[in-house]
C-alpha cells in the first residue's frame, strides 16, 4: 500500500481518496470481509519502494497524520463556556476513525444482514484485490452523512439558538441542522444529512436522525447503512474543563444489521481553528474523468 495514498486517505487531503479510505495499490493485501470470527490474521503489507511494511508502521503513520492535522495549540486557549449545555465553538476530532468497524462499543461482533455483508465484501474486494475502489458520496463532493463526517479530521463549528443546534463543517461545505424539541418532518423530503430533531437529557444532547437521501458508508472500508437507517447521537462535553466532547453514535438499521450497535468519536475544543481553510473538492472532482483520476470507479447499483 503506497504511503502517499494512505496519507491522502487518512489526512483527508484529497476528497476522493479519503472517500474510499485506503485506496490500495497493486501488491497490497488485507483481510477479507468475512465475519470477525472467521477472519484470518492480516498478512504483512507488501514491501517495495514507498510501501508500508507492517501493521505497526501503519499505526505509527496514522499517529503522525493525526499530529499533523491536530497540532497542539501555539497559544493558550480561552476556556469553553461554563454551561455544559453550551456546545458553541470550534471542535475537531482528536482520534482517527476506524477503517472498518467489526464490533460495537459493547465488544459484540456486528450482526450484519446478508445484504450488508454482500456490500462490504464487494467494496473490500474492489479496494484491496481489484485495486479500483468504489466512490461513495464524498468522492462526488456530496455530503456523506453524519456518521462518516463526524469522524473526519477537519474542524467544525457549532452554533446554538433557543430552538436549534447547527453544525457547520469545513469539508463539503455542509451544514447539519438539528431542531430542538420538534417533530420530524412529515412532507417526505429527504436530505443527505437526514432529518434531525433533538432534546436535552441532562447535559447530553440526544439527536434523532432519519430519512437520509441516499445509503451511507459508515467507515472507509464500506460498512453500510441504508437510507432508512435510524441514527441516534448522544453528544456531551467531557473533561474537567469541558474542553472535550464525546459523540456516541447508534445505528439502528434492520436492513443492514440484525441489532443496533454503537461507536463513539471524541473531539477537542479548538477556538484557534475557527478560520477554516478553503475546501474545494469541486475543483478536484470536476470533469467526466474525475473518479478515474483518483483510481476510483462508480459503484454498481444494488
Amino acid at each position: 500500500m503506497n504511503k502517499r495514498v494512505v496519507q491522502l486517505s487518512l489526512a483527508g487531503l484529497c476528497a476522493a481518496t479519503m472517500a474510499t479510505g485506503l485506496a490500495a495499490q497493486p501488491g497490497a493485501s488485507t483481510p477479507p470481509a468475512a465475519p470477525p470470527s472467521a477472519r484470518p490474521s492480516a498478512p504483512a503489507l507488501s514491501s517495495g519502494p514507498g510501501q508500508i511494511d507492517s501493521q505497526a508502521q501503519m499505526a505509527e503513520m496514522m499517529k503522525q497524520i493525526l499530529l499533523e492535522k491536530v497540532p497542539p495549540p501555539k497559544v493558550a486557549l480561552p476556556p469553553p463556556p461554563a454551561n455544559r449545555r453550551n456546545l458553541e465553538g470550534t471542535w475537531i476530532a482528536n482520534q482517527l476513525s476506524q477503517l472498518r468497524y467489526t464490533t460495537g462499543m459493547d465488544g459484540k461482533p456486528l450482526a450484519l444482514t446478508p445484504e450488508a455483508q454482500r456490500l462490504l465484501d464487494r467494496r473490500v474486494k474492489a479496494t484491496y484485490q481489484e485495486h479500483e475502489p468504489y466512490g461513495n458520496a464524498a468522492a462526488y463532493c456530496l455530503p456523506p452523512g453524519t456518521p462518516w463526517m463526524s469522524g473526519l479530521i477537519y474542524p467544525f463549528q457549532i452554533y446554538q439558538t433557543s430552538d436549534a443546534v447547527i453544525f457547520v463543517f469545513s469539508e463539503y461545505h455542509t451544514v447539519w441542522n438539528v431542531r430542538l424539541d420538534a417533530a420530524h418532518r412529515s412532507d417526505g423530503v429527504r436530505e443527505f444529512m437526514g432529518d434531525s430533531v433533538a432534546h436535552w437529557d441532562g447535559d447530553t444532547l440526544v439527536v434523532d436522525t432519519v430519512n437520509f437521501k441516499q445509503p451511507l458508508w459508515i467507515d472507509p472500508d464500506g460498512s453500510a447503512a441504508s437510507a432508512d437507517a435510524h441514527v441516534t447521537y448522544r453528544i456531551r462535553r467531557t473533561g474537567k474543563a469541558g474542553d472535550l466532547m464525546e459523540m456516541v453514535v447508534t445505528i439502528d438499521d434492520p436492513k443492514m444489521y440484525r441489532e443496533p450497535w454503537s461507536f463513539a468519536h471524541t473531539y477537542a475544543w479548538r477556538p484557534d481553528m475557527e478560520f477554516f481553510n478553503e475546501y474545494d473538492c469541486e475543483t478536484q472532482l470536476s470533469g467526466p474523468d474525475a473518479l478515474a483520476r483518483f483510481g476510483l470507479r462508480p459503484e454498481p447499483k444494488p
